[in-house]
Formats: structure tokens, sequence, C-alpha cells
């Protein structure tokens, strides 16, 4: 599973009706095409997309196993280092981590496996260890589709194991070449799935991701390596607050970008991420939190509202941070995109007008072909009648939804962005169980035909005044919960992919 489980978003699709809105035209951009950005994949050991040298940078956590006893998540861990190493390992036990996951042999035959400290690791899944050296071990990759173990069977306690890490070869720069060429021609950079941003526990300074902590599978990136990629490339990031961040964590953050991302780079900042959904954590938290201080009675005017006030509270600390730069910060409300309501709700409420920059949505297709309503009927389809109800939609609905969602952006005086956007070909409701449906939706994403909707729904964004469309993800592959990515596994000639490098070029 992509770990970006888009059932959230068509499920809460149901929360207010959608309203109808005019149909007027925006005055249309110059030659068809605008800027793109970019959704990266989640920083998992299951990703396909691999970003850093480091290959387990999305590692995780050690868990403790019995020997000779089924495998669990759930043992109670030896004491621990601030860095996330035991300083022992307790008799008849070891630790484990999955490193990363190798797929289609994407990965060379060797790797080199390189620690600080003593310790000693064997290796299960899809590695076996050829030879070691202090502080370094060269496994051989197996290339049968399954997770690089690594199991900590021994470290000193005095000097323990730690400081782990796993290489093609050696280690040049932070992030690996192929990642970085794929970027270019974007301008902006979201982190959303970088920073773990859904349902966050993180409140305080002290809970943020930590360059030196091992197992990013379950923390998210740390700060640092966000704005060194938009610092190498020159993209603009887009950081996602945490909901239950106090101020401190806030201010925090801003400091560190505005200390160290490049000057000539504007931020967006946005609050969390989809807080009109109701079936994230950040949704139930701003439905609790804005019924408690009266904003409404209704449950989710009261969750709407309470967005836009912390999202302007949260602005008015980068701006304060920034100072005289404070024109960098891009201020970002972010609404349903099928329901004209949520936006105006939020763009009219108390101080918005004030640090608001840009109305930001999420224009997918194809939703409604994954309802429970229609899974049956849909799962006997042709390819063809996928695509014939699809070009209906980006050409008519769609189109016309963006429209209206521009109109709205104009008469605030801002922006309209896509935060997210591309196909949401996904079963949900219990239709995500259906196989033929499953089977329909990838291969209907892997159909050149995809590529070409591609090129019209952004040509539809882009005449309608739209700015930034920030594409929906990078990179991962298909299953009964979602085809997001725009390629499958590095290299890959996708429809989608190759239709987004079309407007790049």
């Amino acid at each position: 599973m992509d770990r970006r489980t888009f059932l959230e978003l068509l499920c809460a699709a149901g929360a207010l009706p959608f309203l109808p809105t005019s149909e007027s035209a925006a005055a249309p951009v110059a030659a068809g095409r605008g800027p793109l950005g970019l959704n990266l994949a989640s920083l998992v050991y299951w990703s396909t997309e691999r970003p850093f040298s480091n290959l387990a940078v999305g590692a995780s956590r050690w868990r403790m196993q019995t020997r000779g006893a089924a495998f669990t998540w759930d043992e109670p861990l030896p004491p621990m280092r601030a860095d996330g190493y035991p300083t022992v390992v307790p008799r008849g036990s070891f630790l484990e981590s999955f490193l990363v996951w190798n797929r289609r042999e994407q990965l060379p035959g060797e790797l080199l496996v390189m620690y600080d400290g003593k310790g000693r690791l064997d290796y299960q899944g899809g590695a076996r260890l050829e030879a070691r050296t202090p502080g370094c071990d060269r496994v051989r990759n197996l290339r049968n589709d399954a997770a690089i173990i690594a199991q900590l069977v021994d470290t000193d306690a005095k000097d323990p194991l730690r400081n782990l890490r796993v290489y093609e070869h050696e280690p040049d720069g932070t992030f690996r070449k192929a990642f970085l060429d794929r970027l270019g021609g974007m301008t902006t950079l979201r982190f959303m799935d970088w920073m773990s941003t859904n349902n966050s526990p993180k409140r305080h300074w002290d809970d943020r991701p930590r360059l030196d902590v091992f197992g990013k599978a379950e923390t998210g990136a740390p700060l640092e390596y966000m704005v060194e990629l938009c610092n190498l490339l020159q993209l603009r990031p887009w950081f996602n607050m945490p909901h239950l961040a106090d101020d401190a964590y806030v201010r925090r953050f801003a400091e560190g970008v505005r200390d160290t991302l490049a000057p000539s780079l504007p931020v967006y900042v946005e609050y969390s991420n989809e807080v009109w959904n109701s079936l994230f954590d950040q949704a139930s938290y701003a439905r609790e939190q804005g019924l408690k201080l009266g904003l409404s009675s209704n449950d989710y005017e009261a969750q709407l509202l309470y967005y836009a006030r912390r999202t302007t509270e949260i602005l008015s600390i980068w701006e304060e941070v920034f100072g005289k730069d404070r024109d960098r910060v891009i201020g970002v409300y972010a609404a349903h995109s099928a329901n004209i309501w949520t936006s105006t709700t939020i763009l009219s409420s108390e101080g918005v007008g004030d640090h608001a920059d840009v109305l930001a949505i999420a224009p997918y297709f194809g939703a409604g072909l994954g309802s429970p309503e229609r899974a049956e009927a849909v799962s006997g389809w042709s390819t063809d009648m996928v695509f014939e109800a699809l070009s209906g939609e980006v050409a008519g609905e769609n189109r016309s939804l963006i429209r209206a969602q521009a109109d709205v952006a104009r008469q605030h005086g801002l922006k309209l962005v896509a935060y997210e956007g591309g196909q949401h070909l996904v079963g949900h409701g219990g239709a995500e169980n259906n196989d033929k449906l499953t089977a329909l939706f990838i291969a209907a994403n892997r159909d050149p035909r995809m590529g070409a909707l591609y090129v019209d729904h952004l040509r539809n964004w882009w005449e309608a005044g739209g700015d930034v469309y920030a594409l929906f993800s990078s990179m991962s592959e298909p299953s009964k919960w979602g085809s997001w990515g725009l390629q499958e596994y590095e290299g890959d000639a996708h429809a989608k992919w190759e239709a987004v490098r079309s407007f790049l070029r």
C-alpha cells in the first residue's frame, strides 16, 4: 500500500453536498502551460522511489525479536540511545530492521552496509553477507523482491553500533543523481508525505525528525534534508505544519527555513493536509477545537473555521519570523475541490484576507468510478469505456469545477493552486477489495490514453487561470489502494510521466 490511502478523499466528499456554481470562464493563460510541482513519495523502506544515496534513510525502526519465536512488532526494546540504537542486545534475542525493499532489479548486485561503532549484523530476506571489514559489510543483493533485513546480533556497550547506512557505491552527496534528474523543470516540491503529515502526533519541537535518529519510515524527513534538496535544485518548498504542533514548533521550524533556505526561494506554508477531509485525525481535531471555541454549532462548519483560524495563526508566526522578507511566505488555504462552499467559508473567515496568497484544491478526476455503488458495474467495463467516461469528465464536470474555484480565488484576490491532483481511479468503501476493478484501474493507468488525459486536464487548469499544479505523486507501485505514481519505478516510461515531461520540456 502506498500509504497515501486516497479512500479518505472520496469518502469525505459526502460531508456536504456539492453546491453548483457559475460556469463563467476565466481569462486563459498564454500557451496553455504553467508551473508544475510534485508531491514526493513517503520516506519508507518499501517505496520504489529512492531519493537518498543512503538507501536506508527510510528504514524501519529496530524491533526486538526472540530467537526461535514468531516475528513480532511489539516486543519491548532494550535500553536505547537517543539516536535510536540499542546499547545492548539481550541474550537469546536480536534486533531487526527492514532497510530497503529491493524490486525490479533496480539496485546493483552488491551493496555496502556501513556503520560506526562496534557490533555485528546478520542479513535476511533480500541480502546475504559476502565480506566484513571494520565498519563495512559487503552484501549480495539477491534480487528476490524482498526486504533487505538487518539483524543486529551484537553491539558493544561502550561503543555501540550506530549510524547505519546502505550504499550502492562509495557515497557521493546526499541525493542520488537519478532522483535529482527527474525533478528537472519542476518549480515546487510539496513535502506532505515526507513530513508524515496525516495523523501526525508531533506537538513540540523536540518531537521533530532528526538527522541522526535511525528509522525515518516512522518519523518523516528532517527539515535539513528538505531545505538541502530545494537549495540544490532551486525549487520552492511546500511545508505542512503538523496539526498538533504548538506555536514554538511552528516558530522554530520557520526560523530554520529562514536561516538555511536560499534567500531567492519563496516557501509555501500549509496547516496540515486536507483538514476538510473527515477521515483524517487532523479533521476530527479541528472539529473538536472549533466546537469547543464556539466557532459554529454546525460540526463541519466549526471544523473549517478552526482550520482557517489556525492557518492564520501559523502564517502570522511565519511572517513575523521572516520580518522584512515576509513576502517570501506564501500563505496556503486549502479547500475541498468538489465543494465550493468549503472554499468560500474558509476564505471569508476573520483574518484570512490578511495572510492568504493562494486557494489550494485537489482537482482529481475519475473518483466516482471507484464508489461502492458503481464498483460492480464498472468492474465489467473495458478500458475503452473507462476512457470514454474519463474524457467526458475532464472536458465537462472537472473543467467546470476548476473554473468555479478559479472564480472564487479571483473574488478574494488570490491565485488558485493545486496541492494535489491527477487521476483518482481507486475503489473505496469496500470496493478496493474488488480485484477486477483494481486490475481495470491499473490497466487504465498504464494505457497511453491516460497521458493524453493528463495533457487535456493540465491545459484546462492553466486556461482557467490556475497557477502551480503539484501533481500526486512522484513514484509508487499500483495496488488496490490506488495507482498514484507518475512512475511505478525508476526508469519507467509511464504514460502519465511522459505527459508531464512534455510540459517540462
